[in-house]
């Protein structure tokens, strides 16, 4: 049970943690760069979930928790990408943008499937490790989607630090 607390402590400070930084950062900082806010708030909302679902009781609760967190990291990388290439001074034409923001809409969406359709988890049960929620999960015909489309993010993350 020591453990199961401390593990959920951590998420838990990781998600105070992330809210401050991001809070600190709207409070201080005049000139606000809008990409590095919503990576912010990505990496509360992902660490919020990842907390909620350690804590969760039934598989509906772990499942909503779940979500939660891919709410967070599913735009993470296009916060980043955002980010990088504001820094990098790359210009990003908006139907990029939107397309991007489509994408990870689209995404998003299959990744919170899970629970109603069999594309991202065929079957999904919780299970108690040490006291803390666990998704046992048999992955579906999508799920690889999310690691292509994470590497699709790094790649061009990559290429535009290059080109620059």
């Amino acid at each position: 049970m020591e453990r199961t607390l401390n593990i959920s402590f951590i998420y838990g400070i990781d998600a105070v943690l992330a809210l401050l930084l991001a809070c600190g950062y709207c409070a201080i900082v005049r000139k606000k760069e809008i990409w590095l806010i919503w990576l912010y708030f990505s990496v509360f909302v992902a660490n919020i979930g990842y907390f909620a679902l350690s804590i969760s009781k039934t598989v509906e609760e772990a499942l909503l928790a779940n979500r939660l967190a891919y709410l967070g990291c599913v735009f993470l990388p296009l916060f980043m990408l955002m980010t990088i290439m504001k820094v990098c001074k790359v210009h990003c034409a908006k139907v990029w943008r939107g397309i991007l923001i489509g994408l990870s809409c689209i995404v998003f969406l299959i990744a919170a499937s899970q629970g109603y359709l069999p594309l991202y988890y065929k079957e999904v049960s919780i299970v108690f490790v040490n006291g803390m929620a666990k998704l046992q999960k048999v992955y579906g015909l999508l799920h690889s989607l999310y690691y292509l489309y994470l590497f699709a993010y790094f790649a061009i993350m990559i290429g535009v630090i290059i080109y620059a």
